[in-house]
Formats: structure tokens, sequence, C-alpha cells
């Protein structure tokens, strides 16, 4: 979307950063929902909870392998947004979920069920919104978010059916190892491609001016 000379290195960076804390967070809203979350997460949590490793850790190591295996085919949607997205979201998560439980539930009595709808939305809005912002600015994607774009450049299939079709093996996966699922993790696997396309269709008339 940005050319690269018409935002700074340190902006662009700068919005990388933000984007994927946006998703971290969203991710946090998701847990506190206790809807589901998303499938990827939810095998990750899943995963590093079977073998008793820290999450961040496990996202990590996880991340280094898909990323050496897409660099086979398509490098170009790598960058230095493709570590700060590979390593940040675990730990973030894992930081923020206790500290914004304690906040959210003093508040909230999650008895309510527009409560909890509130909270799952709140997350899906902000997951979608953290994956187009930080797609957007060019300095590369994780690899797991690369596999999507790699095939809608390559005209292979669309992003939000790759977007899906990785939702769905990862759903499986997560109901494999016992991760955290539930009924908005179904509705995460089945929107969030169409949310984060709409969002870069956003972003994309918003910042036009920037080409």
């Amino acid at each position: 979307m940005f050319k690269n000379d018409s935002l700074s290195i340190f902006i662009r960076l700068c919005l990388s950063v933000v984007g994927t804390s946006i998703i971290a967070l969203g991710i946090v809203f998701f847990r506190l929902s206790s809807l589901g979350i998303d499938p990827a997460t939810a095998a990750d949590i899943g995963i590093s909870d079977t073998f008793n490793w820290y999450l961040g850790n496990y996202q990590l190591i996880f991340n280094v392998i898909l990323f050496l295996t897409i660099c086979i085919f398509d490098r170009s949607q790598f960058g230095i947004g493709t570590l700060i997205n590979m390593s940040l979201p675990g730990y973030i998560v894992g930081y923020l979920t206790p500290i914004l439980s304690r906040i959210i539930f003093h508040t909230f009595s999650k008895s309510s069920i527009l409560e909890i709808i509130i909270l799952f939305v709140f997350g899906m809005v902000l997951f979608s919104l953290g994956i187009s912002l930080y797609t957007s600015v060019n300095l590369g994607v994780s690899p797991y978010d690369a596999v999507a774009l790699s095939f809608e450049k390559k005209g292979w299939i669309s992003y939000r059916l790759t977007r899906s079709m990785q939702d769905l093996i990862f759903f499986t996966l997560a109901l494999v190892f016992g991760g955290p699922l539930g009924i908005g993790t179904f509705i995460i696997a089945f929107t969030t491609g169409y949310f984060v396309q709409s969002w870069r269709f956003f972003f994309k008339n918003i910042l036009i001016k920037y080409n």
C-alpha cells in the first residue's frame, strides 16, 4: 500500500508494532469472553499446554519453522514486520490477560450474555483491525498471514478463502490438543478473512494519498 519513500521507516515500523499489539489485545478479549479464541492461537495454547511450554516461546519456535517453509516459494512477504509479529503477540497475550481480567471483571460480572458478546465483538474488531494495519505497511507479515497473502498474490486462491481454510486446519489441531475452543472460534474462522479484507480496503482508500 505504501511506496518505500512515502513514509519514513520509523513511522511504518511504529504502525507495524501497533498493529501487532492490537492483534494481541484482540486475542486477550477473545479469551476474556470465554466464547473461544482464534483457531491459530487456540492450537498454540493447546499444544504449548500439552508439552508444558510457555506460549510465547512455542509461538516463536513454530513461526520460525513456518517461516523457513514459506521462504521456499515466496520470500517477498517477509521483512522486519515479520520478526515483530513472530515474537511479540504471545508475550503480550501472556502479560495482559491476567491484568485486563482483573480490571474488566471488577467492572463486569461476566454473568450477562450481553457483556460476553460485547467482549467478543470488541476482540473481533481489534483482531481483524490489527491484522489489516500491520499488513498494510509493507514491512513484512507473520508466516501464518503470509500464506494467504502469497496465495492471493500468485492468483491461486483468494485471501478470504485461504484464510478460512487455514483457520479450519488449526481449529482441528486445537480440537486434538485441547485448545480453548468455543462457538466464537467458528465465528472467527469463517469471518476473519472477510473483516480483514474490509479493513484493508478501508486503509487503502484512506491512505491512498501516500502512494
